[in-house]
């Protein structure tokens, strides 16, 4: 299974819901996507796709598009080595399909001065650290298909 934009807003709605259902944080659920929303704003640009590496690797072909006719590589060939360069400067971390292009920890950090300074979160009641921990567990165990 290929990932998307998609799966990255999933992974959020994944995050809110074991911080709700650990009893870690409490909001009116009419608030819900904008949570949802604002931590994707937050994270989104952290987490890449095969969906990102895929439309980066198109885009920076058809800017080359001129260049490579003159070559003798095949369209496949030329496909593979603009996804090989676009790929190396995604980062190391990936999980289940997902580039993180910072630690998981920065990202979890992130997240949890989120829900501490929010208006929208009613209470947080754990630790920053415990929040965090529960952040990366989450990230390190997320499966797209069970996230529905």
């Amino acid at each position: 299974m290929s990932t998307t934009r998609e799966t990255v807003r999933l992974l959020c709605k994944s995050i809110i819901n074991r911080l709700e259902n650990q009893k870690a944080i409490s909001f009116p659920p009419r608030l819900r996507q904008v949570i949802q929303d604002e931590i994707f704003g937050l994270v989104g640009p952290s987490i890449l796709s095969e969906q990102d590496l895929r439309e980066r690797t198109l885009a920076r072909m058809g800017a080359k598009a001129d260049l490579l006719q003159d070559t003798q590589f095949t369209e496949s060939e030329q496909y593979k080595a603009a996804r090989a360069v676009i790929r190396g400067t995604f980062g190391d971390d990936i999980l289940n399909g997902l580039f993180f292009q910072k630690p998981l920890k920065i990202i979890a950090h992130t997240l949890a001065e989120y829900f501490m300074r929010s208006s929208h979160i009613d209470d947080v009641y754990e630790t920053d650290e415990d929040i965090e921990q529960h952040i990366v567990e989450v990230i390190q165990k997320f499966d797209e298909s069970q996230a529905h």
